[in-house]
């Protein structure tokens, strides 16, 4: 929402979920297509390597920092809805806890991570999704707001009044 604030919101939408949906969305839809997908949390050793490699990619600041500088160097319209996958990355690194996917944010870098608060938590969910539909609901009046204030009629002045010239070909 953040990234998407005035325009773009779509967009800021998309790549503020593709960090998830490039590992473990990807792995879903092999899990659906194989008649094995099982809702929750899946046990650490059955999620195969490459969905930990792609969240390494997926989740590093470093990795994803460079996109962005060329983003914004190529194309700056882009980047800044392009931001909301960063704003995910930093999200995550103080919301996943070392018993699953800790988030690996200076990778290849560093193998650092921060051992935080699990999202999975049912306190944390509530106030999660509760912050985020209070930002919704601000965003949807502010967006209310500025659509009225644009459709308001101006006063008439004094010059708008002026009838043209008798001469002049209107």
């Amino acid at each position: 929402m953040i990234a998407g604030w005035r325009r773009k919101f779509g967009l800021a939408f998309l790549f503020g979920v593709c960090p998830d949906i490039f590992s473990f969305g990807f792995l879903a839809a092999v899990r659906i297509i194989e008649g094995q997908f099982r809702p929750g949390k899946p046990p650490l050793h059955t999620i195969p390597d490459w969905v930990h490699t792609a969240y390494n990619f997926t989740h590093s600041l470093v990795i994803i920092g460079l996109v962005w500088a060329l983003l914004w160097w190529l194309y700056r319209e882009l980047a800044v809805p392009f931001s909301a996958w960063i704003i995910h990355i930093v999200t995550d690194i103080p919301t996943h806890s070392y018993a699953f996917f800790p988030t690996p944010f200076l990778y290849p870098l560093s193998d650092f991570k921060v051992n935080g608060i699990s999202w999975g938590r049912t306190w944390f969910m509530i106030l999660n999704y509760s912050l985020l539909l209070a930002m919704a609901v601000a965003f949807i009046i502010a967006r209310e707001r500025r659509r009225r204030s644009s459709l308001k009629v101006r006063p008439i002045s004094k010059a708008d009044r002026r009838e043209p010239p008798p001469n002049s070909a209107a």
